[in-house]
């Protein structure tokens, strides 16, 4: 093909993947609302006034057309909307750079379309539906089996699911600080006032004795399925590093709020020290003494700042908690994309460590 060509066919995904994102919104949104993804035909969630086709176009019309309010009520329309639309094109065109035109490629961007909608449920309502989930594994286990093959699938299926309910019931014990008594009191007061139907994460995580919900077991599933074994336990690096990239920022802020000021310090030694050996390992050969000396002071602010953080009290109010499916899902996307120099990245410090 020629270069207008090439340009021609990706402005024709790029514009399938902004209408197929339009249709996201709507498929993760009426799942929340329990309403039918046919009828009724969009409308403004304040005043119900239908929307208009030149209204619906994805992106645009919330940019140049409607500016993001209502035009019956004025009431503002969320960002979700072009954010998605936008995500989604943009990824629909990335596929198909890495992958062309090709079985592949349609099983990879029917996962995206659902690993999607997963993340609107998931960071609007902390909720992953069970019939999401399972599309997700059947659609992960045909990719790898196509790929692959089917034993690859079956193994990485299982690893990822037995590999994340480990982290969530060892991380409820690891981490978690036991309530003291006047604690779980004032807590089953403010319970007894919340409407029933609302989910109340700590009444189920005291429950059932994890740090999560099932849901992101499944999510787990469908990577290990559609990644392996050993891209799927660097996937769940990945997200962990992604998640605490997204919530850092709010935490830290809270610390220095509430005078937490050393549980602070060993976070920020932490980090700023692991920077600092991931620039200069990659910039030079490091002597193995110099790599144990960072990894032993590495040690140190990691076991200090959990040690803290067990014995903290972090007032939560105001504070919001990320999902960790959503992260889970953008790093599975990342070792699809980018799985091999990472793993080589993460071999050659392994190496170094170990001398």
């Amino acid at each position: 093909m020629e270069f207008l060509d090439y340009i021609f066919v990706y402005l024709f995904v790029l514009v399938t993947g902004a209408c197929i994102g339009s249709f996201l919104n709507v498929v993760a949104l009426r799942a929340l609302s329990n309403e039918s993804i046919v009828f009724p035909a969009s409308k403004c969630p304040k005043c119900n006034t239908p929307i208009k086709w030149y209204d619906n176009i994805p992106v645009l019309s919330y940019l140049f057309i409607f500016r993001g309010k209502c035009r019956s009520c004025g009431e503002k329309v969320s960002i979700q909307y072009p954010i998605v639309e936008a995500i989604t094109a943009i990824m629909f065109v990335l596929i198909f750079l890495f992958f062309g035109i090709s079985i592949k490629t349609l099983m990879l961007l029917i996962l995206l379309c659902i690993s999607i909608v997963i993340t609107i449920t998931d960071l609007k309502k902390e909720y992953v539906f069970d019939v999401h989930s399972w599309i997700l594994i059947v659609v992960s286990i045909v990719y790898s089996a196509i790929t692959h093959d089917i034993t690859y699938a079956f193994i990485g299926l299982l690893s990822g699911a037995i590999i994340m309910e480990v982290i969530a019931r060892l991380s409820y014990y690891l981490v978690r600080k036991e309530s003291k008594k006047e604690e779980k009191e004032e807590s089953s007061e403010q319970n007894n006032e919340q409407n029933e139907e609302d989910i109340n994460i700590n009444d189920y995580v005291e429950k059932y004795k994890r740090a999560f919900g099932e849901g992101d077991t499944y999510l787990a599933a469908a990577s290990g399925a559609l990644l392996g074994v050993k891209y799927f336990i660097a996937a769940i690096a990945c997200a962990i590093i992604v998640q605490a990239i997204c919530i850092l920022p709010q935490f830290m802020k809270k610390l220095l709020e509430q005078g937490q000021k050393r549980l602070f310090i060993s976070l920020i030694g932490f980090i700023v020290l692991a920077l600092i050996y991931f620039i200069v390992s990659n910039l030079i050969t490091l002597n193995l003494f110099v790599v144990y000396g960072f990894v032993a002071l590495l040690l140190f602010f990691a076991i200090d700042s959990i040690t803290r953080l067990k014995k903290a009290t972090i007032d939560s109010d105001g504070f919001t908690a990320i999902p960790f499916g959503p992260a889970l899902l953008f790093a599975t996307f990342i070792m699809l994309f980018f799985g091999s120099p990472i793993i080589s990245i993460i071999k050659k410090h392994i190496f170094m460590i170990l001398g």
